[in-house]
């Protein structure tokens, strides 16, 4: 399968939005609450990810194969206080469900990766819903673990969310 992989721009909202909200209602069913999952929109979500883009309020890439935005990866510095300055973060990486077990994922976070470390990070952190078993098991195949470092999140209920960390 080719791909490429860019920076978003603004005519790439609207995939972005759809990307979101899919992967969402597919990945948290059964974690996070059917209520909650049927409110996070596509429309809701283009809106956020249009104003993310004008205004450059987080640095997103996304992927595309055939010409068809599959996914995307959003990346930065650590916006945690209590890590030092040698840390980057991956704030989120979502593939469209029909995208998923394909390889994209993979490329995708190790295009992440590639891009902070040239950036001179020394470590990487992103959280991760600790239920959220699926996820768990891909960050550890690519080389993250668990820190010890738990945060409370209500989204519909009360979940854990734990912080990976991957040294590079």
């Amino acid at each position: 399968m080719e791909y490429i992989i860019q920076w978003a721009e603004k005519d790439d909202a609207k995939a972005l939005g759809l990307i979101h909200s899919s992967s969402w209602i597919v990945a948290y069913k059964g974690i996070i609450p059917d209520e909650v999952l049927e409110s996070i929109t596509p429309e809701k979500r283009e809106v956020y990810f249009t104003k993310a883009i004008r205004y450059k309020l987080e640095e997103t890439a996304v992927i595309k194969s055939d010409n068809q935005i599959c996914g995307f990866v959003t990346l930065g510095r650590c916006r945690d206080e209590d890590l030092s300055f040698e840390h980057g973060e991956i704030w989120g990486i979502y593939l469209s469900p029909d995208y998923w077990s394909k390889g994209l994922g993979s490329i995708l976070l190790d295009w992440a990766i590639g891009e902070l470390a040239g950036r001179g990070f020394k470590k990487i952190s992103l959280w991760v819903l600790e239920d959220n078993l699926n996820a768990r098991s891909f960050y550890e195949k690519h080389g993250f673990g668990f820190d010890g470092t738990i945060k409370q999140l209500n989204i519909g209920k009360n979940l854990n969310e734990i912080r990976y960390i991957k040294v590079i």
